[in-house]
C-alpha cells in the first residue's frame, strides 16, 4: 500500500484538520465555562494554562492550523504548526490524566503520518551545509 497515495492523504489530511478545529473552537468556547468531569488534576493544570494565556495560544494555533489542513494552504507548514501541540498533548495527558493518553497518542499518530507525507517539504530542514 502506497502510503503517500493522494487520496489517503487528503482523507487524513482533512479528518485531522476538521479534528483540530473541533479542538480549537470547543476548546476557546468552552474556556470560561465549567469544567466538571474532568479530573482534578486536570482542572488546576487547564486553569494554570489559561491564567497565563498559553491555553489561547494552543487553541487559536488548532484552529488555524485545523483550517489550513481542510483547505490545503501550505498543509506541511500547518502540520509543523501542530507537531510541538500533539507532543505537548502527549505529555500532559500522560503526566495529568492518563486516561485520556489515547486522544494524544492518536493526534500524534495522524501528524507523523502528515510528516512522512510531506517530508520531501521538511528534507531541507535536516540538510548539512
Amino acid at each position: 500500500m502506497n502510503l503517500r497515495n493522494k487520496k489517503l492523504l487528503t482523507t487524513i489530511r482533512v479528518l485531522f484538520g476538521v479534528l483540530m478545529i473541533f479542538s480549537g473552537a470547543s476548546g476557546l468556547a468552552s474556556v470560561n465555562q465549567s469544567m466538571e468531569g474532568m479530573p482534578a488534576p486536570m482542572i488546576e493544570a487547564t486553569k494554570v494554562l489559561v491564567d497565563t494565556g498559553l491555553f489561547h495560544m494552543i487553541k487559536i494555533t488548532e484552529l488555524v492550523a485545523g483550517l489550513m489542513l481542510v483547505a490545503g494552504f501550505l498543509p506541511a507548514l500547518a502540520a509543523i504548526f501542530i507537531a510541538p501541540i500533539a507532543v505537548g498533548i502527549v505529555v500532559f495527558n500522560l503526566n495529568v490524566a492518563p486516561m485520556y493518553a489515547i486522544s494524544g497518542l492518536v493526534v500524534c499518530a495522524l501528524n507523523a503520518y502528515l510528516g512522512y507525507a510531506y517530508w520531501e517539504s521538511y528534507k531541507s530542514l535536516f540538510k548539512r551545509d
